[in-house]
């Protein structure tokens, strides 16, 4: 399972890289600190929720996402699950479990490019939640979806022009 030394360490390094995003990321980074001198957690259901996420760019620029419903989209995320060792690894087996089974790794790209922090959904209370988006590649004609699935291509500004944004500068260095 990933343990708080494991996402402590991503974080880390990530606001490292990106300084400018350090004020968004510091109750995370607070309660990371405090659970390592505590050796627990003491916060009553407070703590900021981490996921994974898989940013997974076709050839064509698209991105998956899943359909919530009345055209909202929404990138796909997960809470982790026993026998994940890195943040990369459950975005890289979630990407699987929806379909994508030939996927790569962005060259460059084998940190975070984006840790993104929003509200918790409203069945989490009310506190943070914190995606760890890993970008990988793939060819649309490679990957497979069940019939009627959630599943869909959008183009990446549709789904986050912020992340569309970082992702475009990083894919112009190392085409596809």
């Amino acid at each position: 399972m990933i343990g708080t030394a494991a996402v402590a360490r991503a974080v880390s390094d990530y606001m490292h890289r990106r300084p400018g995003e350090t004020l968004a990321l510091a109750p995370l980074w607070q309660t990371l600190s405090q659970h390592a001198k505590a050796g627990t957690c003491h916060h009553r259901g407070t703590c900021p929720i981490v996921t994974a996420s898989p940013i997974v760019l076709n050839e064509r620029q698209e991105v998956l996402v899943l359909g919530v419903g009345r055209g909202t989209v929404r990138i796909p995320e997960a809470r982790f699950e026993d026998g994940w060792d890195t943040l990369a690894e459950a975005a890289s087996m979630l990407a699987r479990a929806l379909g994508v089974h030939e996927l790569w790794t962005q060259p460059g790209c084998e940190d975070p490019v984006q840790l993104h922090a929003a509200r918790a959904d409203a069945q989490d209370g009310e506190r943070m939640r914190v995606a760890a988006r890993y970008l990988f590649r793939t060819r649309a004609g490679l990957c497979h979806f069940a019939p009627g699935a959630p599943q869909t291509w959008v183009p990446l500004a549709q789904a986050d022009i912020e992340l569309a944004t970082r992702v475009h500068a990083l894919v112009a260095e190392v085409p596809l």
